[in-house]
């Protein structure tokens, strides 16, 4: 978060305290001014909300104390960071203050340069705690889509293992449960290989292994990897892959990008019809661009299509399973790489996914 969309609320009935203080924080600070502390609960009300506050203690009518608990004591305000600034110097009021919840004291006279260290210390602080509460947000919603989407899979190896343990089967029987064991195996795994990638890219441990690479070969070499499964399904596979020079990238990583285009696209293209894979260079950057022949991307949903957990309402057309996070990975990957990925629904039917990756080698 930048210091301009930082918004501080100072709440004092003096005057000059109140020009003093702008005076040192308009510059790199939103200055949200409050006269009395019944002013100030009104203005958190209906402005947007602060990232600090600056908070008086002797106001008249409600003073800075009881404006501290009000706030502190609605789940709606209560993580707003406190600070006083006050002229009282007594052990009790710092003992009283910080017992409703303030985070510190500032004494006046106060020095400039010490108050705005202190100022940007607590928002580094607050920076960090609202950042620690996504990540266990994240966390809270790994465990829900694991134990959503790993119950049905291994509710169906118990079963069928079972049948396999109890019954007397023929060899067909016993291959077709071992078929769909496997299969679903493989389903909980590819789940797992997502949720473990996705947490590693939020933690912050996502480093990239560069090294040069052409991007063509490695697109050839993953579409005859999938051509099996397309010719599965009765989906054909057009390619025009152009010669593309080589480039810096993490083969790895990039390997995931690919593959979680093409498997997007056979997921979501109908059978008996056809996936269009190109590579070709644009200026410093090559690209490369995969199109479907499914439902296409609906205009309202596009901005929940590269997000983590997201499903959205076009379904796979053979009931292929989708754990909703290929495509927030493959972002995360597009970004590390300071690349872009975009999408455009096809003028009659599907849609197109275009990945361009900047760095060619001699640029």
């Amino acid at each position: 978060m930048d210091n301009e969309n930082n918004k501080i609320l100072i709440v004092d009935d003096e005057v000059s305290n109140i020009d003093m203080l702008v005076s040192l924080l308009q510059a790199d600070y939103k200055i949200i001014v409050a006269k009395n502390g019944e002013q100030a609960l009104k203005r958190i009300k209906i402005l947007p909300q602060p990232d600090l506050i600056l908070l008086d203690i002797m106001m008249p009518d409600i003073d800075g104390f009881e404006v501290c608990r009000r706030l502190k004591t609605n789940p709606e305000t209560a993580q707003i960071p406190i600070i006083f600034i006050t002229g009282r110097d007594a052990a009790q009021d710092e003992t009283k203050g910080l017992e409703f919840g303030a985070v510190d004291f500032i004494r006046k006279p106060f020095n400039p340069a010490v108050a705005l260290a202190r100022i940007r210390t607590h928002l580094a602080l607050q920076r960090q705690k609202v950042h620690l509460l996504e990540l266990n947000e994240v966390k809270n919603k790994f465990l829900g889509m694991a134990a959503h989407d790993l119950r049905n899979p291994l509710n169906s190896i118990c079963g069928l293992s079972e049948i396999l343990l109890t019954m007397k089967l023929d060899e067909s029987e016993k291959r077709n449960f071992t078929q769909i064991i496997h299969d679903v195996a493989n389903q909980m795994l590819q789940l797992i290989n997502d949720l473990l990638d996705v947490s590693v890219i939020e933690s912050g441990q996502f480093a990239l292994n560069w090294q040069p690479g052409d991007l063509s070969a490695l697109v050839a070499k993953r579409i005859q990897l999938i051509s099996f499964m397309a010719e599965k399904k009765g989906v054909v596979i057009i390619t025009d892959l152009q010669p593309t020079p080589m480039t810096r990238f993490d083969g790895d990583r990039v390997t995931q990008v690919i593959d979680n285009l093409l498997s997007n696209a056979l997921k979501f293209t109908s059978p008996h019809t056809r996936i269009t894979v190109g590579t070709g260079q644009q200026h410093d950057s090559v690209f490369v661009q995969v199109a479907d022949q499914g439902p296409g991307i609906p205009e309202a949903e596009h901005h929940r299509l590269f997000g983590a957990f997201q499903r959205l309402s076009v379904k796979p057309t053979a009931q292929e399973k989708s754990t909703g996070l290929g495509l927030a990975i493959v972002k995360k990957i597009m970004d590390a790489h300071h690349g872009s990925i975009t999408v455009v629904n096809n003028p009659d039917v599907g849609a197109t996914f275009t990945c361009l990756f900047p760095g060619v080698v001699g640029k």
